[in-house]
Order: structure tokens, then sequence, then C-alpha cells
């Protein structure tokens, strides 16, 4: 019978005592990994020495220590050493590429930046155990992971967003389409709508919703971008109607969660993470559906964000991939994605739970689910790097009013230079 070295360096001790309070690259506590974790030592019961670090987000540090003991039970073959740290899903991928030795083995990465992490040689692909649960993934899930045939991240929650209303201000019909929610008057001291133009993971549900592409229809051509074309300066003017109307309250550093808490905003884009506190401060009246249509350009459009996957990931060059595999598949397995969204909230992506009572039953998961099938994947090409500031810079020109009808079309421009490069050549 082996003897298990298993150290979570995630002890109440060091709960209590303040290391966990932040969302940076914080070690939780200390395990027994004093051994040279470059070699594989094999012990005189066959089993095999083991030491990983496993980065996640602050909230999964207990249920992740859990998970890890259970997979250790399970798996006579390994003696595992292993430590937890905090490093939040949208830090780590930078994290890996500063100092891929001193990363952790397994971490936490937005479906979006797989394809570049991999281009740069930065994660192992995950083959070992993933067939257990592969058919057991949408179509779509898949293929935000797979890169030149090769599966290089384990998905396990949608990570898109949708929209809360309040059930007092709006009615299931009307929050089917925008302009109907922005025509409606409802009363002094309240807005209708809230989103975040400003944000380049917000703004795009115009573009795409009006029939924009970017980097052309499969996401993968670098130099195509429509977000100028007749569609993209319809979703423009929209957005810049929508910035200039009082009823609009745009929701930079929560100004419109806290507004919609207090009972002053019918209705504001947000994902499952906000379910929580916007229960708490709503109750019954709290309601979730997906993105509404718009009247843009004539033509009555259904908005399409995008929509990527949380994934867990191992680093290429870890020490021990055997073992660091068969975790981050076991890591996002049914019982665990279950475990995970009964105690986080993170909606699971395998099929068999996205379509059980439990999940269906839940007006937030619904939600979501609804909005992820409306939802346009996020590209994973590297060049989703060039996305992201350009549109946020152009967000932000519209809202502050530095962007108008008149210069939008060149704005535009642009921002499709911006991204590929392609109008200057």
């Amino acid at each position: 019978m082996k003897v298990k070295k298993l150290g979570a360096l995630m002890m109440s001790a060091v709960l209590a005592a303040g290391f966990m309070t932040g969302c940076g690259n914080k070690d939780a506590g200390t395990g027994n990994a004093s051994k040279d974790n470059t070699t594989q030592a094999q012990g005189e019961t066959g089993t095999e020495d083991v030491t990983l670090k496993i980065w996640v987000p602050e909230e999964e540090v207990e249920i992740t220590d859990q998970m890890v003991k259970n997979f250790d039970a399970e798996h006579d073959e390994f003696n595992i050493t292993y430590e937890i740290a905090v490093v939040g899903i949208d830090e780590a991928p930078q994290a890996v590429e500063t100092d891929a030795d001193t990363a952790a083995d397994i971490f936490y990465t937005p479906s979006g930046g797989v394809a570049d992490m991999a281009a740069k040689g930065l994660l192992l692909p995950v083959t070992k155990d993933f067939d257990t649960i592969s058919a057991d993934l949408p179509e779509s899930a898949l293929t935000a992971v797979t890169v030149d045939g090769l599966t290089y991240a384990v998905p396990f929650s949608p990570n898109t967003y949708f929209m809360y209303y309040n059930k007092d201000l709006f009615t299931e019909e009307e929050v089917k389409n925008l302009d109907t929610m922005m025509a409606k008057d409802l009363g002094d001291g309240k807005w209708n709508f809230s989103t975040q133009i400003t944000n380049s993971w917000y703004i795009e549900s115009f573009f795409l919703g009006a029939g924009c592409t970017l980097f052309g229809p499969d996401g993968k051509d670098a130099a195509d971008c429509s977000f100028n074309d007749e569609s993209g300066l319809a979703a423009g003017e929209y957005l810049i109607d929508l910035a200039t109307n009082p009823k609009y309250l745009e929701d930079a550093d929560g100004v419109g969660g806290s507004a919609f808490k207090e009972g002053n905003l019918g209705a504001v884009t947000s994902g499952a993470w906000s379910a929580i506190e916007f229960k708490e401060a709503l109750g019954d009246k709290l309601g979730a559906v997906a993105l509404p249509t718009a009247n843009i350009g004539g033509k009555e459009v259904q908005l399409s964000n995008f929509v990527d996957f949380k994934t867990i990931t191992v680093k290429s060059n870890t020490a021990y991939p055997l073992c660091a595999q068969q975790l981050a598949v076991y890591l996002a397995n049914p019982e665990n994605s279950l475990t995970r969204y009964k105690e986080q909230g993170d909606v699971p992506v395998l099929k068999s739970l996205a379509d059980s009572d439990d999940i269906k039953n839940d007006f937030v998961a619904s939600a979501l689910n609804d909005q992820a099938a409306l939802a346009t994947n996020q590209p994973s090409i590297p060049q989703m790097g060039d996305y992201w500031t350009p549109a946020q810079a152009l967000g932000e020109g519209i809202y502050n009013g530095d962007i108008t009808k008149a210069n939008l079309q060149d704005n535009l421009d642009a921002l499709v230079d911006s991204i590929t490069g392609t109008l200057t050549e």
C-alpha cells in the first residue's frame, strides 16, 4: 500500500492569515514538495513520485484541493505531492509565457488564447484520457481547443454573457427586443439598459449581430475583418445612438450592476458570475434571458457575442506529462463539473449535464446556454490578440463622443487596419 504525500497549499490556517484575499499569483501554503520535480522517481511499489503545481481562481482552491485528493486516491500508480496557488484565468496565460519554467503544470485559461499559446509551444496536447469526455463535448467546444488536429485544453464551462432583467420593470415579451426596451418609460431616476460599450468583449455583439465577421466566417483568416463594411457602419451608428440615449447606462467599474441591484436599472449584460449577488438583491424579481434582437440598419438582428470556454491546460514542459494530462481531464469530468457548478456557478459544458434537469431548471444556466447557442465562437488564432485594444479604443471613442457619425467610417477603417494590417499594405 503506497504512502501518500499530499500537500495542498491551501490550509485553513493560511486562509485565516489572509493569504487568499486577492486574484494575483499567491501561494496558498506549502506542501510536501521538497523533492526535485525534474525527475520521475519510481518507488519499490512501482508508484511514480509526482510533484505538481496547480493554478486556479481563488474561489476554486478548496474544491480543487478535494478533487486532487480524490484523483490521487483513485490512482495507485502515482504518489502525488501538489501545491495549489491562486492565479486568475485571465492572468495565467501571460504568467506562463513570462516564465514557463516556474509556472504551474496545470492552469485555467480561456479557450480564446489556446491557439496562440499552442503556437508558442507553451501547451502540451491533452491526449491521455481525453476520450473519456470528448464525446460528451459539443462541437463548438472541441473546435475551440483543437489546433491542427491536436487538443490542447479541456473545456469545462461556456464563458459568455447574457442579459439579466428586473421583472418589475420589463415583461418577458419586452426583453426580446432592445429597441422596445429603450422605448419604455421606466420613470425618473431609472435607466433602461446597461452594457459595456467601452469593453472589447462586449461591443462585438452589435457588429457580429449585424452580420460582420472577425477573421472570416470561420474565425481563421487573419487578414479578414468586415467591421468597416456597410453592416459595420450601421452597427457603429446604432452604438452612437445608444451611448447618447439618456436611458442608457454604461456599465463601467460595476456601475450598471450596482444600479441593477438597487432596482434602478431595467436590464444589464453580465454572466453567470453575477447570479448570486443579483439573486440576493432582487430575489423573485430577477430574470435572465439571451441577448435581445435590435433594429440595426433597418433589419432586426440577433445580437451575437463571443463565446469561449473556460478550460484546463497543461504546460508543455511539465516534468510529469502523463499524470498532469490525466488530472486535467479528471478535473473536468462530469462529477467534478457538477461540483463546480453547485459550488461556484460554472455551468457545465458537457452535454450530459447541460441537458439534465438540474441545469434546465436553473433560469440563469438556461439563459447562458440559450445565448451560447446564438453566440459566435471567439477566434482562437494568434491574431486575436490584435483585436482587443483597438476595439476597446473604438468603444471608448464612441462613448466619450469623440467618434461621431461624421467620422465613424474613418475610425472603422482604422480599427480594421489595426486588427489586420491589410488596409495600408
